[in-house]
């Protein structure tokens, strides 16, 4: 299956742009061209796969999801869960401890209300405060 520049392009805009990143700066950044930049997001130059793992790196996320179809369900589940992980990535040790409690509760309660069959969501009791 060969690749779709012009998706991947889209990919790399949309995901700059939610990290509220210029063409200038993320091409300053990466030592390449704004025009660069710009031809890549158009999906009319591609790059090595060093530039491109760099750029996946840059935006925080991964190759996978650069090149994946945005509509697909799964992809849109990752993207999601690289969007959690983002939003954790800067709290200490008791942050993540009690985001972590008030997850294990929201999951209980929702097995509870609407009646999920065991195991359907999984509410692990393995970590504690200490990691």
């Amino acid at each position: 299956m060969p690749l779709d520049y012009k998706m991947i392009g889209s990919n790399i805009q949309n995901r700059r742009k939610e990290l509220h990143i210029t063409q200038q700066k993320m091409a300053s950044d990466l030592f390449i061209s704004e025009s660069l930049v710009s031809q890549l997001e158009r999906g009319v130059k591609a790059v090595s796969l060093e530039t491109f793992c760099s750029i996946a790196d840059y935006l925080k996320t991964n190759i996978a999801v650069l090149t994946a179809n945005p509509n697909d369900p799964k992809v849109r589940q990752n993207k999601l869960i690289d969007d959690i992980c983002l939003l954790l990535d800067d709290l200490d040790h008791r942050q993540l401890y009690i985001i972590l409690k008030l997850l294990r509760t929201y999951l209980e309660q929702t097995q509870q209300i609407y009646s999920f069959p065991p195991g359907a969501l999984k509410v692990s009791e393995n970590l504690d405060e200490n990691g």
